[in-house]
C-alpha cells in the first residue's frame, strides 16, 4: 500500500514537472523578440497625434536618448530608492516585493520591479491575458540575462512617462526645469522621481502641493536607505524649486486629446500602445487662438490693479458646420500637463446663460423678440425659509417697458429673472441640457444671471447651435484612432445632427444676439474697433463680483468662447476702480482672434429660415415705427408680423413680487443706455 502511494506521488510529481516544462516553453515561445540594443525599442511605434489636414502635430516619445553617464545620479538614485530598492540585488523579479504587494493588496506599492515595468511598456499589448503576469516575469528575467543593470536602468530612464508631453528623463528635465538631465539637483531629481508613480496626480504645474508632498516622501526614502546624509536631506527639503516658464512643444489641444484617448483606451495604451490619433485640430487656428489669448491677457493685465496673481484666460473654438473642436487654449502661457481652463467646468457664466433663457421663453411662453416686459425693481421668491432675492441691473437703471431684443442687448437682469420665474429654474436647467451643457446647474432663480458654472468648450458648442438654426452636434476632437498595426479601433459616429431647437425661434434668438454687434451699444463698437467687420452674434457674461468675464460669439463658420479671470477668484478691477466686464475683458480677445480667423473661415450672413420677416419696431413698445432714434430691427414669423393682435398691449412685469411700484407714468419713461453688460 505504501509502495503504491509512493509511486503515485512520483507519477504525479513527474506529470506536474512535465506540464510546467511544457508550459514554460509555450509561454517562452510567445514572448516578444528582444533586440540586442534596447535603444531600438525606446523609439519604436510612438503614439502620434495628427491634425485635421493629416499633418503630424505631436509624437509621444522623448526627443533625445541620453546615456546613463549623462543622467544625474540625483535622479536615478531617487528612482531606484522609491520604485525598486532591491534593483541591484534581484534578477528581474523581487520575491519580497511580490509578498508585500499580496499581503497589503497593493496599498504599499506594487510588486513589479523596474525591469518588469520596462518590459511591460516596451512590449505593450491590448490583450488582457490570464498568463500576462507570468509572461512579464519571464520577460524581465530574459532582459536581466541579456543586459546589465546599467543598460536596463538607462533604457527605463529614457522611456518612462513624466506627464504632460514629457517622455524620458531628458524631456522631463527640460520641460520642468529647463536644464539637461545631467544638471539635476537632489531636490529636482527627487521631484521627477516622485512624478513617475502618478504623472497627472503629482504634476507640479497643476498640483504643486501634492507634488511637494510626494517629493518629501522621496527625499525621506533616500535618507532612510542611506543615500542622503542628514545635512543633504535638510538642504534638499529647504531647496526652493524654480520651474521653467518657457514655451514647450505640444499644446492644450493635444493634452485634451490625450486625456480623451486615455478615457477611451486606458492610460497605458496611450503612453505605450503606438496609437495613431487623428483629430479635428486646425493647427493654424490653434496658433491664432494662442496668440489672441496671450496678447489680449497681457494688454488687459497692464490696465488692471495688480492682485499679485497672474491673470488667466481661455478660449474654445468649434466649427459651426460640424461641431468639431478646432482649437483649445487653456491658459495664457501653456504649461505641459497643466490646468486646462478651456474644458474645466468651474467658472460662473454670467449673462452668457441669457440667450438660452430667451430662446426657452420664445418656445414655452409664446413670446417674440418684440414682446414687452417691465423692467422695474422686483424681489423674487428664492425658496422656503430664504429671504426674497432682489436682483438689480448691471448699470443700476430701471427702464420701465422694454422689448425682449432690446433687453437682451442691454443685458437687463430683471427681465432675465422674470422670464426664469415664469419658466421655472428647473425648466432653464433642462433647456441648458438641450444645448449640450452637461455641467451640474442648480435650479435656483439666481441662475437667471449666470450663477451656474461651466466651461468655454461647452459654451462654444451651445452657441454654435444658434448658427445652425437649432441643429445640435456634440463637440468632438478625435475622429479616428488606429492601433500600431494600422487597424482602426475607434471612429467617430456618422454625424447627422440632432434638431433640438425650433428653427424659427432659434433664428429669432440669434437675431437678438446679432444686436450685440450693433453700434447701438458699447459691445458692438468695441468689436468693430478691434478690427472685426463681419456679421456675427453673441453675448457677454460678467459675474456679479467681477471674478469672471466672458464673451461667447458666433459667425456663420465658427463659434468661439473666451473667458478671463484669476484662478483664485480674485476680483478684476481697472486702475480707475471700475470692474472688468465681458465687453472690456473678453470681447477684444474674441474680436482680434476672429478678424484673422475669418481669412480661413469666412463670416457670411446667417441663413434665415423661410416664413420669417424683418420688422423695424420701437425698441420700447414693440410697435412698428419710422422713428430712427427708437427703431430696432427684429425678426418674427410672418404671421406675427401681420397680426395686429400682437401689439403688446399686455405689458407684464408688475406682479405679486413687485416692489417700489412707480406710480407716475412719466417716471416710467424708459432710459436708453449703451453701457449694459452682465
Amino acid at each position: 500500500m505504501t509502495k503504491n502511494i509512493f509511486y503515485s506521488l512520483i507519477g504525479f510529481a513527474s506529470f506536474v514537472l512535465i506540464v510546467l516544462y511544457i508550459g514554460f516553453f509555450y509561454i517562452s515561445a510567445s514572448l516578444p523578440y528582444i533586440p540586442n540594443d534596447l535603444r531600438q525599442l525606446v523609439f519604436s511605434q510612438p503614439t502620434e497625434v495628427f491634425a485635421d489636414d493629416g499633418s503630424l502635430v505631436y509624437s509621444l516619445r522623448g526627443q533625445q536618448y541620453v546615456p546613463l553617464s549623462q543622467i544625474s545620479p540625483n535622479f536615478y538614485n531617487a528612482l531606484v530608492a522609491t520604485e525598486d530598492s532591491r534593483f541591484y540585488e534581484h534578477h528581474g523579479i523581487d520575491p519580497f516585493g511580490l509578498i508585500r504587494a499580496v499581503a497589503y493588496m497593493g496599498k504599499r506599492g506594487g510588486g513589479s520591479t523596474l525591469t518588469q515595468q520596462l518590459g511591460k511598456v516596451l512590449f505593450f499589448t491590448y490583450r488582457s491575458e490570464f498568463l500576462r503576469k507570468f509572461k512579464d516575469m519571464l520577460l524581465a528575467m530574459q532582459l536581466e540575462s541579456m543586459f546589465s543593470k546599467e543598460q536596463i536602468l538607462e533604457a527605463y530612464c529614457n522611456f518612462v512617462y513624466f506627464g504632460g508631453t514629457a517622455y524620458g528623463i531628458e524631456d522631463a528635465s527640460q520641460q520642468f526645469f529647463s536644464k539637461s538631465a545631467a544638471e539635476l539637483s537632489i531636490s529636482e531629481g527627487a521631484m521627477l522621481a516622485g512624478i513617475i508613480n502618478a504623472p497627472n496626480l503629482f504634476n507640479p504645474f497643476s498640483h504643486p502641493e501634492r507634488a511637494a508632498t510626494r517629493q518629501h516622501l522621496v527625499l525621506t526614502r533616500l535618507h532612510t536607505v542611506g543615500l542622503l546624509s542628514d545635512m543633504q536631506f535638510e538642504e534638499a527639503k529647504a531647496d526652493s524649486l524654480v520651474y521653467v516658464s518657457r514655451r514647450q512643444r505640444g499644446n492644450d489641444y493635444v493634452d485634451y486629446v490625450l486625456n480623451e484617448a486615455a478615457t477611451l483606451f486606458g492610460t497605458d495604451a496611450v503612453q505605450y500602445g503606438g496609437l495613431k490619433i487623428y483629430t479635428s485640430l486646425d493647427p493654424d487656428l490653434q496658433r491664432m487662438a494662442e496668440n489672441a489669448v496671450s496678447d489680449g491677457i497681457t494688454r488687459l493685465e497692464a490696465s488692471l490693479d495688480s492682485t499679485g496673481a497672474p491673470l488667466q484666460g481661455a478660449m474654445a473654438v468649434v466649427s459651426v458646420a460640424s461641431g468639431e473642436i478646432k482649437a483649445l487654449v487653456g491658459s495664457r502661457d501653456r504649461v505641459p500637463g497643466g490646468f486646462n481652463r478651456a474644458v474645466s467646468e468651474n467658472r460662473h457664466v454670467g449673462s452668457g446663460i441669457k440667450p438660452i433663457i430667451y430662446y426657452t421663453a420664445l418656445e414655452k411662453l409664446g413670446l417674440t423678440p418684440k414682446s414687452v416686459r417691465m423692467d422695474t425693481a422686483t424681489a423674487f421668491y428664492a425658496g422656503p425659509g430664504q429671504p426674497r432675492w432682489r436682483v438689480r441691473n448691471f448699470d443700476r437703471i430701471f427702464r420701465g417697458p422694454v422689448t425682449l431684443k432690446w433687453a437682451l442687448m442691454l443685458s437687463v437682469n430683471l427681465i432675465s429673472a422674470q422670464l426664469t420665474k415664469e419658466l421655472t429654474p428647473a425648466a432653464v436647467v433642462e433647456a441648458a441640457k438641450k444645448f449640450g451643457i452637461t455641467s451640474p446647474l442648480e435650479p435656483n432663480i439666481s441662475l437667471s444671471i449666470g450663477t451656474g458654472a461651466t466651461s468655454p468648450l461647452l459654451m462654444a458648442s451651445a452657441y454654435s447651435i444658434f448658427a445652425r438654426n437649432g441643429m445640435y452636434y456634440p463637440p468632438v476632437c478625435i475622429k479616428r484612432v488606429q492601433d500600431a498595426s494600422g487597424v482602426v479601433i475607434h471612429k467617430a459616429l456618422l454625424r447627422f445632427g440632432d434638431q433640438r431647437l425650433d428653427p424659427e425661434k432659434s433664428y429669432m434668438t440669434l437675431d437678438m444676439m446679432k444686436g450685440y454687434f450693433s453700434n447701438l451699444i458699447n459691445n458692438g463698437r468695441i468689436i468693430r474697433a478691434n478690427g472685426f467687420r463681419g456679421p456675427g452674434a453673441g453675448k457677454t457674461g460678467t459675474s456679479t463680483d467681477y471674478t469672471d468675464a466672458w464673451f461667447n460669439g458666433i459667425t456663420s463658420s465658427l463659434s468661439a468662447s473666451v473667458w478671463v479671470g484669476y484662478d483664485r477668484n480674485y476680483q478684476m478691477y481697472r486702475k480707475n476702480r471700475r470692474g472688468v466686464t465681458g465687453s472690456f475683458g473678453a470681447v477684444p480677445i474674441w474680436a482680434n482672434f476672429m478678424k484673422v480667423a475669418q481669412s480661413r473661415y469666412p463670416a457670411r450672413d446667417f441663413t434665415m429660415p423661410e416664413g420669417m420677416q424683418v420688422l423695424n419696431v420701437d425698441r420700447i413698445t414693440g410697435w412698428p415705427t419710422l422713428n430712427p432714434a427708437r427703431s430696432l430691427p427684429v425678426v418674427v414669423a410672418e404671421d406675427d408680423a401681420n397680426d395686429l393682435r400682437n401689439l403688446n398691449f399686455d405689458i407684464r412685469g408688475f406682479e405679486d413680487d413687485a416692489e417700489d411700484f412707480i406710480d407716475e407714468f412719466d417716471q416710467m419713461t424708459p432710459i436708453d443706455t449703451t453701457n449694459g453688460d452682465g
